[in-house]
């Protein structure tokens, strides 16, 4: 019977890896839920409204559209009311795949906020005129339905523009309208965009640009990135990895959103790769990466 199975697993194996030009990034995909499910999106949302409530004066919550499926988009921005800032912003995404959710991105609202109330990095940031944009679920029909992509079955990490790529994406609603967003808001306020830094699950890495084979970063680009992965590797330990995603995954993939945070605005861009299972146990390790990465900022 055992080797019935074995046997049996290994057709079904090989049957899968034929449908896939490249077996790394198939296990990549198959492997990307994260095992945790999350309360339901609209009580997130909930969350972010009442920040808004308690915290007026330094949060908004922006509805900025809806999905394919209908749900409301919601992003939170934490800024001093009518600040604008030569301090580059910060901007955290989360679950664009709606299987990894990783029990993180959607607390960093409120310890930014509640950081805010008092002396140090995050206030005096702040206080500057920085800025932070959270949209902790970015593909909210997928992450109720705990799929990968979105209600029109695309996979929404392919689906932003990358010149370098030759990838000409915001063909989906959920990526278009918060591009839009953020473009103009960044505009009205006078910022640019400093980091932008999308969780997944669960290779265990920080990847940054390219994501793609045949394009590498300029020197000091290099080092602007490398600089806020040694600061995750200092307090999310040795183990989490950094580099680009054919070099730590193994294969190449286009239409990223790091990829066009760097390539459109500037911006140091990077994908979490959350370790599976376990990064719901690491909210204050990530705290602390972020208050040193904000600290860094103000440098």
């Amino acid at each position: 019977m055992k080797i019935l199975i074995a046997a049996l697993l290994l057709i079904s194996h090989s049957a899968l890896a034929t449908d896939f030009p490249d077996n790394r990034q198939q296990a990549a995909e198959i492997n990307s839920d994260s095992g945790i499910r999350g309360p339901a999106y609209a009580t997130i949302v909930s969350e972010l409204q009442s920040l808004e409530l308690n915290y007026p004066s330094i949060v908004e919550v922006h509805n900025y559209g809806n999905t394919v499926g209908g749900r409301p988009l919601a992003l939170i921005k934490i800024a001093k009311k009518k600040s604008t800032s030569t301090l580059p912003a910060i901007y955290i995404g989360g679950s664009i795949h709606g299987d990894e959710y990783l029990n993180i991105e959607d607390r960093l609202p409120r310890w930014f906020v509640e950081n805010a109330q008092s002396p140090g990095v995050i206030a005096n940031y702040l206080q500057r005129g920085g800025a932070i944009y959270i949209a902790p679920i970015l593909n909210p029909d997928g992450y109720d339905r705990r799929r990968r992509e979105n209600n029109n079955g695309v996979d929404l990490n392919r689906d932003f523009t990358v010149r370098a790529a030759q990838v000409e994406g915001f063909k989906q609603p959920e990526t278009t309208l918060l591009i839009n967003f953020l473009t103009e808001d960044l505009t009205r306020t006078n910022r640019t965009l400093g980091v932008a830094m999308d969780y997944h699950c669960c290779i265990g890495a920080l990847l940054y640009p390219w994501s793609f084979t045949g394009v590498v970063l300029p020197a000091a680009d290099k080092v602007r990135h490398e600089t806020i992965a040694h600061i995750m590797q200092r307090h999310l330990g040795t183990g989490v990895r950094y580099g680009t995603t054919p070099v730590i995954l193994g294969y190449s993939a286009k239409g990223t959103s790091k990829d066009f945070y760097y390539e459109r605005f500037g911006a140091a861009g990077f994908t979490y790769e959350g370790r599976r299972g376990q990064e719901n146990r690491y909210l204050n390790e990530h705290t602390l990466m972020w208050n040193a990465i904000v600290e860094k900022m103000l440098e």
